[in-house]
């Protein structure tokens, strides 16, 4: 430490220096229009959904949805046809479809012939009304193009599958609402939702945030900074120390081909927030007392880095590994988080010790060496309470304590672990407004799909296979949450009705394999591409859902693969499918994750502690203010129904990490005040004096940094924070309250230790 002191011009320029090819790295910074990346690494349900999308196209689609009265006058189907036209025209949809371009199959004994069903739009009203009983009597249309009433439309709007292009949503979106805008006046309140829509809004919103946080912690974290010290020096340079080691670690996103996404961009305020710790309790020690015993800045200075150095170190060891544990998930985005907050860690502790003192040593020593101010003795008052109370209570606070961990992991086991991908929306969102009219209206937009495939070409020609096609369909129509069910077997029964003179009755699969085959070559349309393959081996059923949470959509998985398995069908390979399958393994993914993720935090963790503290019965002891902050989060979670998705899933994990530093101060000043013959309580005492002050900042400064989150339009991220926030609090109390009280309750067995 004394290089340091001794030589500030230089370590001031290696700083820089360090600093400088990541800083460089940040006009290259990439963001995304698409939240495409949050998926399992290497699952096989990935890999088959892929091979079902070459065969039969990408089944993203969404929906554009408007109200009247009746959609059935000249007027509004008029209106619907030209929006149908124009939308069909756009470069980047590869299929529009509405009642204003559909097929219709009209049919005479032994003949039908395929037309649109808005072949013309009739201007009298007895017309028009034969056509509102056509299309709601067709359940090819009804839910899926007008509502069972016929005052609500739909416009299907299937898009291409585009991975390599980020920004094609964000095109084809805009595109679209362009046309929207024109009609406007005669459409009225336009509604758009569907998987495309949402993707897009989520990266939207992703992007909102980034602009919103990095602002607001600055202007926060300047504030406590300069309210606790009352020092315009010190504030300055905590905030070019914030600057450098978020530069720093910032860069280091496209060194990493990393994006911001939904996940990282919660590193900005964690690294700000966590990036200061180091400087509170380097500051706290900056008194003219200081000064005056060692009579020189630099000799003071270098005493100070010699005293904080090794808790700093130790603080920043166990914060990167919480960190570090989410690198064990099996979702890219989490593990890109755990690599950079982790590096940025890294960042934070070689700053505090090279930057920040360079810095300090450049400035004055009138400027930053202060005398004690009304706050500090107010704070002095604080803290000499909190040490009365924890060593005159001690029973009372150890009993609560105890209270408070059993009721939390009660309310902890009630926790839902599931992601409701419209729930992160917020009630007045544009997506939860439109998702919810849609599927008020019309059917889901959360899309399933079964699987069939025969090793047999033409298997699905076969009346038999058909049958089982129409069993999986009349099953999965029970399930409750489903909205709308379609192969192409809802087209041959449709052929063979108008077949038969439009005879209901025939509303059926044909007998006979020629009949079937008849059909199709009449047919020759492509409507049917969708749901069967060229060879007719390989058939698909596509189902709509407004199951959005993803315990609804495992129960539907569940019970379908349930009702095929029962089937025994050998002849045929049935699978179940879709973006909902991948959904519910991500989750799954998710929790598994998470324990092994706290798991192994916790461990090494309470390893390092045991390690430094020289003390299995003192490494014990320092566990329960540590893991208190934890459950009462779970317990928190459980109480208020917050389920534990993509965002609360790193709570845990991150949190024991920070909690953990706090203890690791205190205990380090408790094991040397112990050294030197004090009696626990007197050692509680002066532990508390001399670190209370740093510790109650860096917690303030830490809430602060979380509490930023609420600023969020996406609610994870806003119960990312909060909770984050919650738990920086509660390990406050555990480290100057429980921790205390521990300690004096045990102080006999400790004497012993």
């Amino acid at each position: 430490m004394d290089r340091i002191t001794q030589h500030k011009l230089f370590f001031l320029i290696i700083s820089l220096l360090i600093s400088l090819p990541f800083a460089v790295q940040l006009p290259n910074i990439k963001t995304v229009d698409n939240v495409d990346y949050f998926t399992l690494e290497n699952d096989p349900d990935i890999k088959f959904y892929d091979q079902v999308k070459e065969i039969f196209g990408n089944d993203e689609f969404f929906i554009i949805a408007f109200k009247k009265d009746s959609i059935f006058t000249h007027d509004n189907l008029m209106l619907l046809k030209e929006i149908t036209d124009e939308l069909d025209q756009v470069e980047e949809i590869r299929e529009v479809k509405s009642l204003g371009n559909v097929n219709d199959t009209i049919g005479e004994n032994d003949f039908f012939i395929v037309q649109k069903f808005l072949e013309t739009i009739p201007a009298q009203e007895n017309d028009l009304a034969k056509l509102k009983t056509s299309a709601l009597s067709n359940p090819l249309y009804v839910n899926n193009f007008i509502s069972s009433d016929g005052t609500t439309t739909a416009i299907a709007v299937s898009v291409f599958d585009k991975p390599d292009d980020p920004g094609y949503r964000k095109r084809l979106i805009g595109k679209c609402e362009k046309i929207l805008d024109k009609y406007k006046d005669r459409t009225g309140k336009v509604f758009m939702a569907g998987w495309t829509i949402t993707n897009f809004y989520l990266s939207q919103y992703m992007k909102k945030d980034i602009s919103t946080f990095i602002p607001v912690t600055y202007i926060f974290i300047t504030l406590a900074i300069f309210l606790f010290f009352r020092n315009g020096w010190l504030t300055i340079i905590a905030v070019l120390n914030i600057s450098i080691c978020m530069g720093s670690t910032m860069g280091l996103f496209p060194l990493f081909d990393i994006t911001l996404n939904n996940i990282t961009t919660i590193v900005p305020p964690v690294v700000m927030a966590l990036a200061l710790c180091d400087t509170v309790h380097i500051f706290s020690h900056l008194n003219k007392d200081l000064l005056v015993k060692f009579g020189t800045k630099e000799k003071a200075v270098s005493h100070i880095l010699k005293k904080v150095f090794m808790p700093c170190f130790l603080t920043t060891l166990t914060t990167a590994v919480g960190f570090l544990s989410l690198s064990l998930s099996d979702i890219t985005p989490i593990r890109e988080f755990a690599i950079i907050a982790s590096a940025g860690m890294v960042f934070e502790f070689i700053f505090s010790f090279l930057f920040l003192p360079s810095l300090l040593l450049s400035i004055d020593s009138k400027k930053i060496f202060t005398k004690e101010s009304s706050i500090d003795k107010t704070n002095k008052k604080f803290l000499g309470f909190l040490s009365r109370l924890s060593i005159e209570q001690n029973k009372i606070i150890v009993l609560m304590t105890l209270l408070v961990i059993a009721v939390s992991l009660t309310f902890a086991s009630k926790i839902k672990v599931e992601t409701n991908l419209l729930d992160y929306f917020k009630k007045n969102s544009p997506v939860k407004i439109a998702t919810t009219f849609i599927e008020d209206n019309l059917a889901g937009v959360r899309t399933l799909d079964v699987s069939l495939f025969s090793t047999k070409a033409n298997a699905f020609k076969n009346p038999d296979n058909l049958r089982v096609i129409e069993k999986i369909e009349t099953y999965v129509k029970t399930i409750d949450g489903v909205d709308s069910v379609l192969s192409f077997l809802e087209f041959i029964k449709d052929m063979n009705e108008s077949f038969n003179n439009d005879n209901k009755k025939y509303y059926s699969i044909p007998d006979s394999e020629n009949m079937v085959a008849q059909y199709l070559l009449l047919y020759n349309f492509e409507d049917i591409d969708e749901f069967v393959n060229e060879t007719f081996d390989h058939a698909k059923i596509s189902i709509r859902t407004s199951a959005h949470l993803t315990s609804e959509q495992a129960r539907i998985i569940k019970q379908i693969k349930g009702f095929v398995k029962e089937l025994n069908n050998k002849n045929l390979d049935i699978r179940v499918t879709g973006r909902a399958v991948l959904h519910v393994n991500t989750i799954e993914a998710l929790v598994s994750g998470q324990i092994q993720s706290l798991c192994m935090a916790a461990s090494v963790i309470a390893l390092i502690l045991f390690i430094v503290l020289k003390s299995f019965k003192l490494g014990m002891l320092s566990l329960v203010p540590n893991l208190f902050p934890i459950l009462l989060n779970f317990g928190i979670m459980g109480a208020f129904s917050i389920p534990l998705n993509t965002a609360t899933a790193l709570i845990a994990a991150v949190a024991i990490g920070v909690a953990v530093d706090d203890t690791i101060h205190f205990l380090i000043e408790y094991i040397n005040k112990t050294k030197d013959g004090y009696e626990i309580p007197e050692t509680i005492e002066l532990v508390i004096a001399e670190k209370g002050k740093a510790i109650l900042l860096s917690s303030l400064i830490l809430c602060i940094g979380f509490g930023t989150m609420i600023t969020s339009k996406f609610v994870p991220t806003i119960h990312f924070g909060t909770l984050s926030a919650i738990i920086m609090i509660t390990a406050v109390i555990g480290d100057l309250i429980v921790l205390p009280s521990i300690l004096c309750f045990y102080s006999s067995f400790l004497k012993n230790r």
